[in-house]
């Protein structure tokens, strides 16, 4: 079923309207709200995706950039539910599983958190970010010997990357 949606956009001090189907306005909310989220406007971006999800609640990309913003306002438990709704709607994107295994780090529930990069790296194996932060995740266990195995999978997949992440921690 087809809904009509009035979607606008200000283009040179005009407001144009044009006809969107309910997922392309959805996306439309989706999209700006990530430009609010850059500019690091926090509350104007979750105003966005929650837009979004009235529009479309089975949008899984609304769900997952809620959990970020959640997250990034130290709300772990909220981002835990949105990162977990976005899943269930896509359980095949491995960026929500990372996601959501950084917030389990910082929630301090490690094991948890292998559990997301191992379901992330199972999605797309060559995913650089998932095996540096199961490594970060491992170390942060004790487990020493497993940790060097997944830092040095992420450095071999993308050098680059491995240096960047090593100068944050």
């Amino acid at each position: 079923m087809m809904f009509a949606w009035l979607s606008k956009k200000l283009t040179h001090n005009k407001v144009k309207y044009k006809k969107t189907t309910r997922e392309e306005a959805a996306n439309e909310w989706v999209k700006y709200g990530e430009d609010m989220a850059n500019a690091n406007r926090l509350d104007e971006a979750l105003k966005c995706f929650d837009n979004a999800l009235q529009i479309n609640p089975q949008n899984d990309f609304a769900w997952g950039d809620k959990g970020l913003i959640l997250d990034k306002q130290e709300k772990t438990e909220e981002a835990l539910v949105s990162f977990s709704k976005a899943i269930v709607l896509n359980p095949n994107n491995a960026i929500t599983w990372l996601n959501k295994g950084l917030t389990m780090i910082r929630m301090n529930r490690l094991k948890e958190s292998i559990e997301c990069f191992d379901k992330a790296i199972e999605i797309r194996e060559d995913y650089a970010k998932a095996w540096y932060n199961k490594g970060r995740s491992l170390s942060m266990l004790g487990e020493i010997n497993r940790s060097q195995t997944c830092f040095d999978k992420a450095r071999k997949l993308d050098p680059l990357l491995y240096s960047k992440l090593k100068r944050m921690r």
